[in-house]
């Protein structure tokens, strides 16, 4: 058990440096679109923040599945959108280092249901992608 709660607690502060560090948002570009004049009045936001989110993912990360089969460290790469009322959508994978990995790495943030604050451009709600990184050692 001691094991356990020293993972979760190196868990922890792996995921939250990297996901604070390289965590980035890009505005909901339509075809046609020119990329570079986009300019987004605010990001969205999760209730509580970014700890709070990586608290969620945390709690709803299963690592027994990976642990059985000898993953002991693993990164990956998780893109989603916030719509314009708050919702996670459309979420996929941008790479992972295994199979497993990807599916308990989606599971845990498909099983997080708190809206967020969309994000806002030019005083408007607005669709916007977001990328979420995800490094953990289990040794």
């Amino acid at each position: 058990m001691k094991k356990y709660f020293a993972f979760l607690l190196i868990l922890f502060c792996i995921i939250s440096i990297d996901a604070q560090k390289d965590s980035i948002q890009y505005p909901d570009v339509k075809a046609g679109s020119d990329y570079g004049k986009i300019s987004s009045d605010k990001i969205p936001e999760f209730p509580g923040g970014h700890a709070a989110f990586m608290k969620q993912i945390i709690n709803n990360f299963n690592t027994s599945r990976l642990a059985r089969q000898n993953i002991s460290k693993a990164r990956a790469i998780a893109v989603f959108d916030i719509d314009k009322e708050g919702n996670m959508i459309n979420l996929r994978m941008e790479s992972y280092d295994h199979e497993a990995v990807k599916t308990e790495f989606l599971s845990a943030l498909n099983k997080i249901k708190t809206k967020w604050v969309p994000g806002e451009q030019n005083g408007e709600k607005v669709k916007m992608r977001m990328r979420q990184p995800l490094q953990f050692n289990l040794d």
